[in-house]
């Protein structure tokens, strides 16, 4: 795999507050392991035999992703399908050469969360909006992407090895135009193709089975799912405060092309006392002063659209269609 330094481990911990947790991750927009946090969840015995009985008649939306010539798997030409539980679990069984299935961010089977628990720490969040599955054999990759929205990652069987990214490396990530995904591909790039991924900093969070993953909105990561593989995500809508957040650690980060006075003045605009919406509603306004005046936007990927330009209503009207 093609890394720029050794990985620094993700925090981990057994017991935490509350308030902790909001102040030293959440605010703090950083990723935390929380070993053995769902443990004592029923879900911890979804066995295939488990699973066969209680989904029995439910279609599973399955990616089917096959192999590159080199062996990776190639998720540019996966394409999915719908099975049900018994020929998905055959189709594991027969680890069918030069091909990967796997079920991927489906919304849980609402018959599947009566064995979920309720984590102490999801409470902070206003507005939890979907949980859903992840199913696999061994040996599931994704490809390095960040996603609009914190995720607590429950891992049932298995483990799940997270590289992660903080968001204030996204020119280091070569970030693809109108899109969540890098253009790296960190099992077949070479270096020399993305000079400035040299500067990363990443991450290391290895989770199995019992372990509670939270990965902040917007971080870049690449996941490795190892063995039979089952978990489930808390997706959770970001809050203004934390897009607001992400906002201005992107702007401190110079990731905007703009000269150091407006920088300082947009950083003015994220650390005002005005409520989170106010300020975000500034630094809509600052942008369409920009346009007017220059002709152009200083937004240089969509990411800056969707944590400044969309309102709390836009988030959730298209988060509805899920």
């Amino acid at each position: 795999m093609m890394l720029p330094c050794s990985p620094i481990p993700v925090d981990e911990v057994r017991e935490i507050s509350e308030a902790q947790f909001r102040r030293d991750y959440v605010d703090a927009h950083r990723p935390l392991i929380m070993r053995g946090a769902v443990a004592h969840w029923s879900a911890m015995g979804w066995d295939d035999a488990t699973l066969l009985r209680v989904l029995a008649g439910v279609s599973l939306k399955v990616d089917v992703v096959p192999h590159s010539p080199t062996g990776s798997l190639d998720h540019l030409q996966a394409h999915q399908v719908k099975m049900g539980v018994a020929e998905l679990i055959e189709r594991f069984v027969a680890a069918e050469p030069g091909v990967h299935y796997y079920v991927h961010d489906l919304n849980l089977p609402l018959v599947l969360h009566a064995d979920l628990g309720v984590h102490a720490l999801s409470g902070i969040w206003p507005v939890e909006r979907r949980k859903t599955l992840w199913w696999g054999s061994n040996g599931q990759t994704s490809q390095l992407h960040y996603d609009d929205n914190e995720n607590l990652m429950c891992q049932f069987d298995g483990y799940k090895e997270f590289l992660l990214f903080d968001v204030t490396e996204f020119a280091r990530m070569y970030p693809v135009a109108d899109d969540f995904r890098s253009a790296i591909d960190l099992d077949a790039s070479r270096p020399e193709d993305f000079p400035r991924f040299a500067e990363a900093t990443p991450y290391l969070a290895r989770i199995e089975a019992g372990d509670l993953l939270y990965v902040p909105c917007y971080w870049w990561h690449r996941v490795y799912s190892g063995g039979r593989n089952l978990a489930v995500s808390t997706i959770i809508n970001e809050t203004m405060e934390q897009r607001v957040r992400v906002a201005g650690r992107l702007v401190g980060a110079g990731a905007l092309p703009i000269e150091e006075q407006e920088r300082r003045e947009l950083l003015e605009i994220v650390a005002g006392p005005e409520r989170p919406a106010k300020r975000n509603a500034k630094l809509r306004a600052y942008h369409r002063a920009y346009v007017e005046r220059n002709g152009r936007s200083y937004y240089p990927h969509q990411i800056f659209e969707r944590i400044i330009e969309e309102s709390l209503a836009d988030i959730l009207r298209g988060h509805a269609a899920y």
